[in-house]
């Protein structure tokens, strides 16, 4: 597993070099050199932030589905989290499960409600990429002209968003059947579970998935339940996502080409774009993401070029993406001195 993830990273790495030799590297790093670095620090406070405030979202979430954890765990679990789904391929999308996994060994909380309360942070953490985002879409079209031709993109757009609206809908209507059918896959897949763990292949029981589906339903619907609780949360986790709007607006000002707030705020909404592709933590498709939104969104005025745009992202990662695998990293020494047992079995 650790050899398959450094491949990847490695790999992602090169594709990320490839990305700025095509670009013009001579040109990207003059642009980093003339980076004002306490201009660039305020871009690091602002990740720091993040970290700060969606540990606080998983610590409200988590006192709804167990009980209260010391801020520190709760931020040395969500760090960890963090390192691995950063380092992960497809992590965005794959790291539930296995962040669940290490809520449940370090809090104690069953495995279900560690799901449980996993899908409802995250889902808390994400709401920001629409709403800020919408924000940053009016600010940015509500100049005059504005800097591409929206035209084209509104048809594609409302479609986007009409599929989401209506696949969410029709899951949440369809979980009975959905859970069902989770169910009856799981018992389809007994026998070569078997050959691998046979301990693992006897909990695969009707009547043991069938528990452990209704006690992670029970958990999200408790969790959606707490009003107050869920609104601290969101409060905590649109701080957190300003935070990265604030790391890109000082990185953009670090290399003396500012970018309005609004034009942040629709950037970091758009370069979730580029975690389709399958790299750790999108490594080359965010920053590609990242210089061509910045490129073409950023005002006549700036006279930004793609080389800065190019800058501007790589800044933006080093104090967001590297910044949390260093931190997170660091975490997941600090869990593993506190408690350096492995995991027991159930």
């Amino acid at each position: 597993m650790k050899r398959r993830a450094a491949i990847a990273l490695a790999l992602s790495i090169l594709l990320l070099l490839i990305f700025i030799t095509l670009v013009g590297w001579e040109d990207v790093l003059d642009s980093i050199e003339r980076a004002s670095l306490p201009v660039y620090a305020v871009a690091v406070l602002g990740s720091l932030g993040t970290l700060v405030f969606r540990s606080a979202v998983w610590h409200r979430v988590l006192i709804v589905v167990d009980k209260r954890r010391p801020y520190w765990l709760v931020g040395l679990i969500f760090a960890t989290a963090s390192f691995i789904k950063y380092v992960t391929p497809y992590g965005q999308i794959a790291s539930g499960v296995g962040n669940a996994a290490i809520v449940n060994r370090y809090t104690g909380t069953s495995y279900e409600e560690s799901l449980a309360a996993v899908v409802s942070a995250d889902a808390l953490t994400y709401m920001p990429y629409y709403t800020f985002g919408f924000v940053g879409l009016l600010y940015v079209f509500g100049r005059l002209p504005p800097p591409i031709d929206p035209r084209p993109y509104i048809l594609p757009s409302i479609t986007v968003l009409g599929a989401v609206v209506v696949g969410a809908a029709l899951l949440w209507w369809g979980r009975s059947r959905l859970a069902n059918a989770f169910v009856t896959a799981l018992l389809g897949v007994r026998r070569l579970v078997a050959r691998v763990s046979p301990k693992l292949a006897q909990r695969l029981t009707r009547e043991n998935i069938e528990n452990r589906l209704e006690g992670f339903a029970v958990t999200l619907e408790l969790v959606s339940r707490d009003r107050r609780a869920m609104g601290i949360a969101m409060v905590a986790a649109h701080l957190g996502w300003l935070g990265l709007a604030l790391a890109l607006y000082a990185s953009a000002s670090a290399v003396g080409s500012p970018i309005p707030f609004g034009v942040a705020l629709l950037v970091v909404a758009l370069s979730k774009i580029g975690f389709i592709v399958p790299t750790p933590g999108g490594l080359g498709g965010v920053e590609a993401t990242l210089a061509a939104s910045v490129y073409l969104l950023a005002p006549s005025a700036v006279g930004m070029t793609v080389a800065t745009a190019t800058a501007i992202a790589i800044l933006y990662r080093f104090a967001t993406y590297w910044f949390t695998i260093a931190v997170g990293g660091t975490a997941s020494l600090g869990l593993t001195v506190l408690d350096p047992q492995p995991p027991v079995s159930e």
